[in-house]
């Protein structure tokens, strides 16, 4: 009787979470298959006369073939592994030196996580004009004001650039996550650590690291997610230039589609941008979760 109990509960449970079930499946899992039927036909949009055709996998193979694609495939990886570095190390320092009380602590605490509440696009401009400007903006004041030559960041070291832009827009972020899980050790912990003869670095080490390593994956996880996808950056900085300099996948995909108005090719890629971006997570989740369980031992 009880089983019977617990198995009608169970189904009852499971009606509930149907409708979003339902919802969360027409929203991802609808738009991906349409993606998958339209990289399987050749479709240009600016040519009509051409009509649709079906081609099977050969958007994929002029993918693949097209040395332009593994500029940017190579551009996305710098992009992801440098930015989520930075993010992680300057978000763990700021953690660290914030998670003291002090006079205007909170105020110093507002003011490091307020670029997380910017667009992207604003903080693009805002960046573009005002600052890396080699004319008008603080980069060109600074060369005139030191006698040398301003430094045309966009133009000579565009993907450096967005690196910046990126680290500057999602530090906050993870500092936000590392301090949250830093707030939460008990002092008791520190103290045994300090009467056992540990010092600063050992202490951050062996307690703090085991201690917040949950936060670290979550920050890793969600800012790997959030930096793959990285375009408002590029499309109202670079866009994408000097030629492919400094385009990632994402970007790629909009410029094969609303540039060379290539429906076909664009779903394609947008395909293998899905499936790199599940291939790296995987195996950054494996890597983290491997460290986990020997922290843990």
């Amino acid at each position: 009787m009880n089983k019977t109990k617990a198995k009608l509960s169970v189904l009852h449970e499971r009606k509930l979470i149907l409708p979003a079930v339902v919802v969360v499946a027409i929203v991802t899992q609808v738009p991906f298959i349409l993606t998958l039927v339209l990289s399987l036909f050749k479709w240009m949009v600016l040519r009509p006369d051409l009509g649709t055709k079906f081609v099977f996998f050969r958007n994929f193979i002029r993918i693949f073939s097209d040395s332009n694609f593994y500029t940017v495939l190579l551009n996305t990886f710098i992009l992801t592994i440098a930015s989520l570095t930075l993010c992680m190390i300057i978000g763990m320092v700021f953690a660290l030196l914030l998670d003291r009380n002090f006079p205007g602590v909170n105020i110093v605490r507002t003011l490091i996580i307020a670029p997380f509440f910017v667009m992207d696009t604003a903080i693009a401009v805002i960046w573009k004009n005002m600052i890396l400007e080699p004319t008008v903006g603080f980069v060109g004041y600074f060369a005139l004001w030191t006698h040398t030559k301003p430094i045309h960041f966009l133009g000579n070291y565009p993907l450096l650039t967005i690196i910046i832009l990126v680290v500057w827009q999602w530090t906050p972020f993870f500092f936000l996550v590392l301090l949250a899980g830093l707030q939460g050790i008990s002092k008791d912990f520190i103290d045994v650590a300090k009467v056992d003869g540990a010092n600063w670095f050992q202490t951050f080490i062996h307690i703090k690291i085991p201690l917040i390593i949950r936060h670290v994956e979550v920050a890793i996880m969600l800012g790997l997610i959030f930096i793959l996808k990285v375009f408002g950056l590029i499309f109202a900085t670079t866009s994408g230039g000097p030629g492919h300099a400094s385009t990632n996948l994402p970007f790629f995909v909009y410029k094969t589609a609303f540039w060379a108005w290539d429906v076909g090719e664009a779903a394609a890629l947008a395909i293998i941008t899905i499936v790199f971006v599940l291939f790296v997570a995987m195996m950054l989740f494996k890597f983290l979760k491997r460290r986990f369980v020997e922290v843990e031992l």
